[in-house]
């Protein structure tokens, strides 16, 4: 087994990337006004021992609002580039980066939904947001590697396996995927550094953790027409609405009949 506090470190990335790429919060913006977003970044990028991962951090930290008037922009750069409220063409949603139409992806909604039904993980009440969307599959991970952290704590290696293997498979299977591709778009369509290098976190934590479990994800090719032409008739239908994610906080091991855990809990930082 490897150090507890290893994986807390790696839910704590997956936690804050998640945060930076949702709709900004109060949340978001006070930890940004107080650097503890890009301390709390740099310190468990640092603690993992990956100098790419910690180049990366960095570099999100240095780019990240640090003046009152660029932090209260923040909702206004987000909604530009990823929100329907301001025509923001950027996707945040796995099956439009994958073949066919959305329509013709519902077995992908439904494997993205298995697992997190398989940790009695649920969108919050009220949450219409997708299941594929980014910041809901990186807080999974991010809360898989928390119950990672509990179990190797307790010495429950049976536990250990079954979700580091949920973790390798998820990675494989969905986010390793396509958030190379995602990359490929925030590069050429955002003028905003702070979200290219947040971008280009997200991928080099997603590669080193393919690397720490042994896995290659079998990356998307370059994007197809949208899965939205299904619906829209070839149209610029969004299905953007509502907060998203998984609740990090939770640790303990999942087992059969525990209560549902709503995701979109927004508690900030760690």
């Amino acid at each position: 087994m490897s150090r507890p506090d290893h994986h807390v470190h790696r839910a704590r990335l997956y936690k804050l990337a998640s945060m930076a790429f949702d709709r900004p919060t109060d949340d978001l913006r006070e930890a940004i006004r107080s650097a503890e977003f890009d301390e709390q970044l740099v310190e468990s990028a640092a603690a993992l021992d990956d100098g790419e991962l910690l180049e990366r951090a960095e570099t999100v930290a240095d780019q990240s609002p640090d003046d009152a008037d660029e932090i209260e922009d923040c909702y206004s750069t987000y909604a530009a580039l990823f929100g329907f409220e301001q025509g923001g063409e950027i996707q945040q949603y796995e099956v439009e980066y994958g073949s066919g139409s959305l329509v013709t992806n519902t077995d992908t909604l439904a494997d993205i939904a298995g697992f997190y039904g398989a940790f009695d993980l649920d969108l919050e009440d009220g949450n219409r947001e997708r299941v594929d969307h980014l910041c809901i599959e990186l807080e999974f991970v991010s809360h898989l590697a928390l119950q990672t952290a509990y179990l190797e704590e307790t010495g429950d290696e049976t536990g250990v396996e079954i979700v580091s293997n949920a973790q390798a498979d998820f990675l494989e299977d969905h986010l390793g995927r396509w958030v190379p591709r995602f990359r490929e778009t925030v590069r050429d369509d955002a003028d905003d550094p702070f979200y290219r290098a947040l971008a280009d976190l997200v991928v080099a934590l997603v590669e080193a953790d393919a690397d720490r479990f042994g896995i290659e994800p079998d990356v998307f090719p370059e994007v197809p027409p949208s899965p939205t032409e299904g619906l829209t008739g070839g149209g610029d239908g969004d299905f953007r609405c509502g907060t998203c994610g998984s609740n990090g906080s939770q640790t303990s091991a999942p087992s059969p009949g525990n209560a549902e855990m709503p995701m979109g809990d927004r508690d900030g930082p760690y």
